[in-house]
């Protein structure tokens, strides 16, 4: 009732006085008035990820704007209400528009880093973390540790001696993307195709923290080789039927820390792992080629195998000094599940 009645006097007030019922601020007060609003518009858009923080946050500048123009008012001063608010929301609107846009950009800069597809797991928690990976256009270098598996086919030269270029390519195509599907199927990447080669990597991007996480990369990157060992099988009996040799495949798989992250440049990126434990699974993948029991041969070596709980089957071959190396690796051939 008392703003009631101390708007009524005011009204009889500016009449017995023939003065004006209100005040008017000057245009350039209310342009930068109407400015400041709409830059808190464009600032809380920018600053505030989470929907429900950045409307309840519009409200609260929205009651505060309209307890300011009321508190004005009852002095007998008019300023404007729905220009700010009007600015507020197209400013906001336009950021977040920007951000929108910002986002698509990152994430196709992530997927042309990464350069292969991964598992829709890894995929959607690297984006989830795409902050922390992206610093000024390259992934930041990171040492992790992972498992790293490397496959090679034996006695490709004398395959593709028997095949067209075309051919080759076909039937090459068919392996590697029969391969591909095995290891997103794994939760690992491939992170590169060597010819007829395979580096995949478990536990990366999204690195593993603990022993447990760790202990599934690794069991995760044998029993992938494993389910290649059986797909292979299927595609050599294909491709008897179709007049092709039975082709053989190496595994190496070694458990140890990398190094992740861009190499190149801007006109040239591609997510490298590089470290001893490339290495080592390289040297694994490559030892003693003759001794090949099987389709598919699987060698680990023992900083692997430490980590598998006893769910496989394994063969020690002993004790060797790999090529390269000082320190002798304790090598297992993986036969099976138990």
């Amino acid at each position: 009732m008392e703003v009631h009645a101390h708007i009524t006097s005011q009204i009889i007030s500016a009449v017995l006085d023939n003065r004006k019922l209100f005040l008017f601020w000057k245009e350039s007060t209310e342009i930068l008035w109407i400015i400041a609003w709409s830059i808190v518009g464009a600032s809380l858009a920018w600053n505030i990820r989470k929907l429900i923080t950045l409307v309840l946050m519009n409200f609260l500048s929205l009651g505060i704007l309209i307890g300011i123009s009321y508190a004005i008012f009852l002095n007998s001063k008019w300023i404007p209400i729905a220009a700010p608010v009007t600015g507020m929301v197209i400013t906001g609107g336009i950021v977040i528009c920007y951000k929108i846009q910002e986002s698509w950009q990152q994430q196709n800069l992530v997927m042309k880093l990464l350069g292969q597809q991964t598992s829709p797991q890894i995929a959607n928690a690297l984006w989830q973390e795409r902050s922390d990976l992206i610093n000024s256009g390259i992934l930041p270098p990171k040492t992790v540790t992972a498992t790293i598996l490397f496959t090679d086919l034996k006695n490709f030269s004398t395959i593709s001696e028997k095949k067209s270029s075309e051919a080759l390519m076909i039937w090459l195509n068919e392996y590697l993307s029969a391969m591909t599907d095995i290891v997103i199927n794994h939760h690992g990447i491939v992170n590169k195709f060597t010819g007829d080669g395979i580096i995949a990597v478990f536990g990366i991007p999204v690195p593993s923290n603990t022993v447990e996480e760790i202990a599934i990369d690794a069991q995760n990157a044998v029993n992938c080789a494993l389910a290649m060992d059986k797909h292979l099988l299927k595609l050599n009996h294909q491709w008897h039927q179709e007049g092709s040799p039975e082709i053989k495949m190496r595994v190496g798989i070694y458990t140890g820390t990398v190094t992740v992250g861009s190499l190149g440049g801007k006109n040239r990126l591609e997510y490298g792992v590089i470290g001893d434990s490339v290495n080592i699974a390289s040297r694994l993948e490559s030892f003693e080629k003759e001794r090949h029991p099987g389709i598919c041969r699987i060698l680990i070596a023992q900083e692997t195998l430490s980590h598998l709980g006893g769910k496989f089957q394994v063969e020690s071959w002993g004790d060797f000094y790999l090529k390269g190396k000082e320190i002798s690796v304790g090598i297992y051939l993986v036969t099976g599940r138990k």
